[in-house]
């Protein structure tokens, strides 16, 4: 692992449409960065395996495609953000997707940096075929990039005009080594601006 010394906690949301890599890239800003990488999408499935009742109650939303109820999801957000695990950061993956959870995650949080992962709905397609996950089947992924373009389109758009976050769009139709390379040289480059600043 390579951890960066940072000057504030550096709270990232990772957004982007099904199948653009958001689980493998959080998982390398959480090493580069020593910070939790949170994903909704994970949580939520460790509430299945686990046979609670939000995960029996999201299994039934997932395998259709469909957005688990919002209050499962924000109750599970707040309770890991005020874990000790955060205090000095963390990586949001897959959360918020839709202006009513955006409002939600304002009210508990401010993220320092948006990284916006894009694909063409024709690559999501593919890459979602070969996946083989039980929510990756051929109707399910229409539902998801109907809500995509709907719904996480617009709450990325938020983040892009909002002067106090660090947002960049990054294109994932790529070498992963590539794409890396350029999500790490954003956040460094951000950093060593907001070190500047603070000087």
């Amino acid at each position: 692992m390579m951890f960066v010394l940072m000057s504030q906690p550096l709270k990232i949301i990772l957004c982007g449409p099904p199948g653009s890599g958001k689980d493998t890239h959080a998982t390398v800003l959480s090493a580069t960065f020593g910070i939790p990488s949170i994903s909704m999408g994970g949580m939520l499935r460790e509430e299945i395996v686990r046979q609670t009742a939000d995960g029996a109650t999201a299994a039934q939303y997932m395998q259709r495609g469909e957005m688990v109820p919002q209050e499962i999801v924000d109750r599970l957000l707040k309770q890991k953000l005020a874990s000790e695990s955060c205090a000095n950061g963390y990586i949001l993956n897959g959360y918020a997707r839709a202006m009513d959870s955006l409002k939600t995650y304002l009210a508990i949080d401010q993220p320092t940096h948006v990284i916006h992962l894009m694909l063409s709905d024709d690559d999501v397609q593919d890459r979602l075929k070969v996946r083989g996950r039980h929510d990756d089947q051929a109707h399910v992924i229409e539902v998801r990039l109907k809500r995509y373009h709907a719904d996480e389109v617009q709450v990325a758009e938020f983040w892009k005009n909002d002067p106090s976050v660090w947002y960049k769009e990054i294109w994932t139709n790529r070498a992963p080594i590539d794409i890396t390379k350029d999500i790490i040289d954003f956040m460094h480059a951000s950093m060593h601006m907001q070190n500047r600043f603070t000087k």
